[in-house]
């Protein structure tokens, strides 16, 4: 990024003294060097203006420096030392003369605000916030694309797809088909509706292929680690056996049912995704994406706790649980909205004659 920095001003003051001031310029055999003009009040006071060239010291002629040292007085005012350094960024579009003048269009600046640099029509802040960066050229300003994480806002390159980045999702799961299967009644493994939970962390990369005024293509890659949490409407939990999986009740020693608070299945998964995706800079609907996915079980384990108890039971198995998991995935971006997303696995969650035959929906909203 290419910038212009304008002429600085580095004022030193000793303590104000009456006298007759005295205007010096550089000798013509420093010429070479950086050009400053050194005003003298009395023996003890300075007013350095320096500027990497003539020309930069000539804009100093459209600003109002009396207006400048009055401001610069009520902080000097603020310290009771004899002797202050004072070296400090001024705001200098504030002190121009003309208010219509405002030709230094690159800067630089770095304050106790935080970094400000401008470059031509675009804008980039950095502060406690996070990083913003804006656009003049824009004629709508919802052709920036935002991220948000936390209270931190984030921006993408305006020509990249709207996915692209650090990407938190969470949802819900239910099962997408649910087909009778012999030996086992679908009352034993139902599922909450809301107490099954998906949560999804990832990251997506992004190449634009076409660019357009209204309508931009991209093809987003991402990779993620997602949880299924599947929790039983009842009192059931799931159990493994030689051949196949059980959903039987949670008895206690003399065989009575145990009313539980939490009995789930937790199935992690690490994924792959290819999402051809359309974003809409000027549209209320800011980008819509399709495609595919693919994950690899990483474990799988229940989770008990019973009612009116803080005791939690873990039992970690395999649960004939297919090792692979591959679907269709579908997302809807809506302006100064959560990102719409849902997932249709297309094999079953459990090996054949293995578990009942399941298909899982998940759908919710991208946070970031």
């Amino acid at each position: 990024m290419k910038t212009k920095i304008g002429a600085a001003i580095i004022l030193i003051f000793s303590f104000v003294s009456a006298g007759a001031n005295h205007l010096s310029r550089p000798s013509e055999k420093n010429s070479s060097e950086k050009d400053s003009i050194i005003v003298t009040f009395g023996d003890k006071t300075r007013l350095i203006i320096y500027g990497e060239n003539r020309k930069e010291l000539e804009k100093i002629m459209k600003y109002d420096l009396n207006a400048l040292l009055k401001d610069l007085k009520v902080r000097l005012d603020s310290t009771d030392a004899d002797t202050t350094y004072l070296k400090e960024e001024f705001e200098g579009n504030t002190y121009l003369k003309s208010k219509e003048d405002k030709s230094e269009k690159d800067y630089v600046r770095i304050g106790l605000r935080g970094i400000h640099i401008k470059d031509g029509d675009t804008q980039v802040t950095i502060d406690s916030k996070g990083v913003e960066v804006k656009d003049e050229d824009s004629s709508d300003s919802s052709d920036s694309t935002y991220r948000r994480t936390g209270k931190r806002f984030y921006k993408s390159n305006r020509n990249s797809s709207p996915r692209k980045g650090f990407n938190i999702a969470v949802g819900l799961n239910a099962y997408g088909t649910n087909e009778a299967t012999a030996g086992y009644n679908k009352s034993d493994y139902d599922l909450k509706p809301f107490g099954s939970r998906f949560i999804s962390l990832g990251y997506i990369a992004s190449t634009t292929l076409a660019r357009g005024e209204n309508a931009r293509f991209h093809l987003d890659f991402g990779v993620d680690f997602s949880w299924y949490n599947l929790m039983f409407d009842g009192n059931n939990t799931i159990s493994k056996t030689d051949n196949r999986v059980e959903f039987p009740l949670v008895t206690d020693d003399a065989g009575k049912e145990v009313e539980m608070k939490k009995s789930k299945l937790v199935v992690p998964y690490v994924n792959l995704s290819f999402m051809p995706t359309i974003s809409f800079p000027h549209s209320f609907i800011s980008y819509l994406s399709a495609g595919v996915y693919g994950g690899y079980r990483i474990g799988s384990y229940t989770k008990l706790r019973r009612e009116g108890s803080k005791d939690k039971d873990h039992v970690r198995k395999n649960f004939y649980l297919e090792e692979m998991r591959y679907g269709l995935a579908a997302e809807i971006g809506i302006r100064n909205f959560p990102d719409l997303f849902v997932n249709y696995d297309l094999n079953n969650l459990y090996l054949a004659n293995r578990g009942p035959s399941v298909r899982m929906l998940s759908f919710g909203v991208r946070l970031f």
